[in-house]
């Protein structure tokens, strides 16, 4: 595997210089750039053209979450995973439903952030907590957004049945028992 190229993206000037010195000991990662609100985000992802933006959700002048569609537009290829405080479950979750990759907790270790990198920049997607795998967060997304399990089949090319046993798991891992309260969930969660 190549150079990792990666931009740091964080209010704190001591978060962005403890990362860059941390991810810059390995030997497969460059950092191509670190910057401490949205307006820099944007200007690494067209000058840099990393393959991987570390993105904090909390910026002074955007909220990260909503960065991220305008990062991928900017550079399509690039990957984002996002870094947080917060470590719930509806953070990672909204992260994912809106085009990142994933988020590290800030409280992980620096073991588990290389290696969240590395699985990000190979194309894999970190599954937020609680379980849910990319096509149960795809099922939820389409839930909140008031699809029925025909219509979730039929966009997603799976049975109806296949459908329903994914919403029977997402009620069981999240904790609602109804699907009004799923649909609540990931609208929470979603939008």
């Amino acid at each position: 595997m190549g150079t990792t190229r990666i931009a740091i993206v964080d209010d704190h000037v001591l978060v962005r210089d403890g990362l860059a010195r941390l991810l810059g000991t390995e030997g497969d990662f460059h950092i191509v750039g670190a910057c401490g609100d949205g307006a820099g985000a944007l200007q690494l992802a067209a000058a840099g053209r990393p393959d991987v933006v570390l993105l904090d959700i909390a910026l002074p002048d955007v909220d990260g979450l909503d960065l991220i569609a305008a990062i991928r537009r900017t550079s399509p290829t690039t990957r984002i995973l996002m870094l947080s405080m917060h470590s719930e479950p509806e953070y990672a979750a909204a992260a994912l439903a809106r085009g990142a990759c994933g988020l590290v907790a800030k409280s992980a270790t620096a073991e588990a952030l290389v290696e969240a990198i590395r699985r990000v920049a190979a194309g894999e997607t970190i599954p937020a907590e609680k379980g849910l795998s990319p096509r149960e967060h795809e099922i939820l997304t389409l839930v909140a957004a008031g699809r029925s399990n025909d219509e979730i089949a039929d966009q997603l090319g799976l049975q109806r049945r296949t459908v329903e046993a994914h919403c029977q798991r997402l009620m069981e891992k999240l904790e609602v028992h109804t699907r009004a309260a799923l649909v609540a969930y990931g609208r929470r969660i979603a939008f």
